[in-house]
């Protein structure tokens, strides 16, 4: 029995090295890729003449090129001061260890004797989506990161921790991290508070480090940015952009209301799925609508961007692969993560913005599951472990 045990637990021990391997494999890879090629496939330059900006004391905002917050700098700096291409290399490091870290976290929320096996299959599913905006240095991966940390925390009663992540999300892309922070706050009371206090810090810090009347323009400038990439999803990976395709797109103003009309949708569908799911499901179905709402509605979102809602979406598919009845769901669901990321590349000879609609087509698929999933009857439900 002891020699059973030792085997297994070898077998475990294997599957974590697989995976944590084929992360630095990648890692390693890109960083030798930024080393040879350190302009080539990356935003970082865009970063470094923000932080370059800020010291200045010049408008961060006069290109349509920096969509970040004014604290995204200081998150930023520690980077930009290394030498190049070490600062480069470092960020994309941080970045993607803080995806990992998030993929375990939310792998091991629910407790079993297999999580290590479940680890190194949603790494397959989520590398896929994730390494160009690895490759490129996209905050979007750091934006991933903390939103699945976010609902690890969440998931644990870890308020202040929550906090922190959800705090760190709104620093790397603005606007779009209010959305978990707005539909965690109507469940997790305890967080409300907490929000409240982190966000006159959040707000109020910068004016420590420049002069105020400066400070004050920029965040004024960035809403006024705010408002114009609003209503402009043109040549994003949008809904709009698939309604385009089929010659039904919307205009700017139509948009801008479905987007506002699916953000009342999505509330009432966390709600009422909120009282339904006990921990860790809630969390983890608050990061799986969160996700989903923003890949589809939000203007800004990219090929690239879909790193994002790769962890929770590997999740979902290495659950269901392991229940007998919801294993081909499990499979389908694994594909469309995998061809999130190969797709784009393998068919660009056909339709060069092939990704351009086909992460919006994969994210309503995905979409339709989770509601799927949340309101099924009980006697569909395949196994006494929810989904």
């Amino acid at each position: 029995m002891n020699k059973s045990l030792s085997k297994s637990e070898l077998a475990s021990d294997q599957y974590m090295r697989g995976a944590v391997g084929i992360w630095v494999a990648a890692v390693l890879v890109i960083g030798l890729q930024v080393c040879l090629t350190p302009l080539k496939h990356t935003v970082t330059p865009v970063y470094h003449e923000a932080v370059t900006k800020w010291l200045a004391g010049k408008p961060l905002y006069s290109e349509y090129s920096f969509h970040y917050p004014p604290q995204f700098i200081f998150l930023f700096i520690p980077f930009h001061v290394l030498p190049s291409p070490v600062g480069d290399i470092l960020w994309r490091v941080v970045s993607t260890g803080l995806l990992v870290w998030g993929l375990w976290k939310i792998i091991n929320l629910f407790q079993g004797p297999q999580n290590n096996r479940l680890f190194l299959q949603a790494t397959l599913i989520a590398l896929a989506p994730s390494l160009n905006a690895m490759r490129n240095g996209q905050a979007n991966v750091f934006f991933g990161a903390l939103t699945t940390l976010a609902a690890a925390s969440l998931a644990a009663s870890q308020w202040w921790l929550a906090t922190l992540y959800l705090l760190g999300a709104l620093a790397m892309k603005g606007a779009i991290g209010l959305v978990m922070m707005f539909l965690a706050a109507i469940i997790y009371r305890p967080l409300i508070w907490r929000l409240a206090l982190g966000l006159v810090v959040f707000l109020a810090f910068v004016f420590l480090f420049s002069d105020p009347s400066y400070i004050v323009s920029q965040y004024q400038q960035y809403m006024k940015h705010l408002v114009e990439l609003s209503v402009n999803d043109r040549h994003f990976a949008t809904l709009n952009e698939l309604f385009r395709r089929l010659g039904t797109g919307l205009s700017e103003k139509a948009s801008l209301r479905m987007n506002i009309g699916a953000g009342m949708g999505i509330m009432i569908v966390w709600i009422l799925g909120a009282a339904k799911r006990q921990e860790p499901e809630r969390a983890v179905l608050l990061l799986g609508l969160t996700t989903t709402y923003l890949m589809i509605f939000n203007p800004m979102t990219e090929i690239n961007s879909y790193v994002i809602v790769a962890p929770v979406l590997a999740l979902y598919a290495v659950r269901a692969m392991q229940i007998k009845e919801s294993a081909k769901l499990g499979y389908c669901v694994a594909s469309m993560g995998v061809s999130l990321g190969l797709f784009p590349e393998m068919f660009r000879g056909i339709d060069k913005e092939f990704g351009m609609w086909w992460g919006p087509v994969v994210m309503m698929v995905f979409g339709t599951i989770l509601i799927y999933l949340l309101f099924r009857k009980e006697h569909q439900k395949p196994h006494i472990h929810q989904l």
